[in-house]
């Protein structure tokens, strides 16, 4: 069954989001390679998770532009499982991402046999999977409807604000930023207290990282915070001032779940709070993107990489390049192998 609402109006903005998604999902593939070869959980995930929810919205906002016509039966619940996903997923891999640079800073984890960094390592990825998947599963307690079609967006999940709605879906993203902040905050003191013996310490313990690359990921996490938190109190705020419904049953929750609605984009302008949260939750994912690759794709590292990336690109394609014993031309040569870990 499906629910129409039809105030119709065109969004002046488009398609200012699936050009900001496509350069989105561009610069967070520049320098995947290289940080999937550092091995580094939480980096790793952030990349995979944004790439994810980037490309899920650029399909949504290409494939609804203008329209709200009935998708096929299976993509829209897809699409909005992601979504809810991405709402713990990118705070749980800058949780990773600070846990790890505390663990260094403290001069706990370091030098670690290969059993201990297996472990550890499966630990990390259990945690940042594990946690998107349960909350995709608890979502669905609080699910009023299968999904939302909104112009110009696409697929959007539906949640049925109950006092249950607020551990299950608001509280988490919240407290995971939080406990982000305070290993944040634990691996910066620790740094002040140790600073004079913490660039050798990580060179003679072949970390991979340098002074500079540790701050640069302390910058993305950091950044990451400054925004996601904000926004999810933000969105937990608005949506309880818009009304609580008791928690009756399950039942209750779930009448005439196999309902979808299709909200033209003049239905915002009655309700422009509404289009705030939902462009707060997508401009996320471009914004993202463009920060991982300011921190992390603009070092001299990976400008060697890209350079070298290009060169082998031009001798594929048969163009003359410098070869590697060519005067002045070293800094062209690319070994991936030994390019430094980020």
């Amino acid at each position: 069954m499906s629910s129409f609402i039809t105030t119709s109006s065109s969004d002046p903005t488009y398609p200012t989001f699936p050009v900001l998604a496509s350069a989105g999902i561009v610069l967070i593939l520049l320098p995947a390679y290289w940080h999937f070869r550092s091995g580094n959980v939480g980096t790793i995930l952030y990349i995979v998770w944004t790439f994810i929810g980037s490309l899920n919205y650029l399909i949504n906002s290409i494939s609804w532009a203008g329209n709200i016509h009935n998708p096929p039966w299976f993509w829209c619940d897809l699409s909005t499982a992601v979504i809810v996903a991405l709402n713990v997923a990118i705070p749980t891999s800058s949780l990773l991402i600070t846990h790890r640079l505390y663990s260094i800073a403290t001069i706990r984890q370091v030098n670690i046999s290969k059993n201990d960094s297996r472990r550890t390592k499966c630990c990390e990825i259990a945690l940042g999977v594990g946690l998107p998947v349960l909350a995709v599963i608890l979502r669905v307690v609080v699910q009023g409807h299968r999904f939302e079609i909104i112009e110009n967006v696409g697929c959007w999940p539906s949640i049925y604000v109950t006092p249950v709605t607020i551990p299950m879906v608001f509280l988490p993203p919240i407290l995971i930023n939080l406990v982000s902040m305070v290993y944040a905050s634990f691996a910066i003191r620790a740094f002040l207290k140790q600073r004079k013996q913490f660039s050798d310490f990580l060179q003679s313990a072949d970390s991979g990282l340098t002074i500079g690359r540790y701050f640069r990921l302390m910058a993305l996490a950091a950044t990451e915070i400054i925004c996601s938190l904000p926004t999810s109190i933000y969105v937990m705020v608005t949506n309880l001032k818009n009304g609580i419904h008791p928690w009756i049953s399950w039942a209750d929750t779930h009448l005439n779940f196999n309902r979808v609605e299709f909200m033209p984009f003049g239905w915002f302008k009655l309700y422009p709070s509404a289009w705030i949260l939902i462009n707060l939750s997508r401009y996320m994912l471009p914004v993202c993107s463009f920060l991982f690759f300011v921190y992390l794709g603009m070092s001299g590292e990976s400008g060697t990489f890209y350079r070298g990336q290009s060169w082998r690109l031009a001798r594929l394609l048969g163009f003359p390049v410098p070869s590697e014993t060519s005067p002045g031309a070293s800094w062209y040569v690319l070994d991936v192998c030994r390019l430094p870990r980020a």
